[in-house]
């Protein structure tokens, strides 16, 4: 189980990729290289009151916009030219 950390406003927390499904979030994070994550994918590993857990999987989902932004971006740049290579073979 890969566990991973953030820093919030409620403290340090740790927290994971989910691990169930087929193939798991945490598998795809893994061994695909243009996954996306969604944000039911996150699981607040850390011990917190109910209350406070839906704020802290915001904070880290707000947090990580800015890489998933760039990665959405390079990955519509690589389908682009994917696209391109495509029409000059034909």
């Amino acid at each position: 189980m890969i566990k991973l950390q953030a820093r919030t406003e409620h403290g340090d927390i740790e927290w994971k990729w989910q691990d169930s499904g087929h193939p798991s979030a945490e598998y795809k994070s893994i061994n695909h290289q243009w996954w996306i994550p969604k944000k039911s994918d996150l699981q607040i590993v850390s011990k917190l009151d109910v209350l406070f857990i839906q704020d802290v999987k915001d904070e880290i989902w707000n947090d990580m916009q800015p890489d998933l932004d760039y990665l959405k971006a390079i990955y519509k740049l690589h389908k682009q030219n994917k696209k391109a290579c495509k029409s000059v073979n034909i």
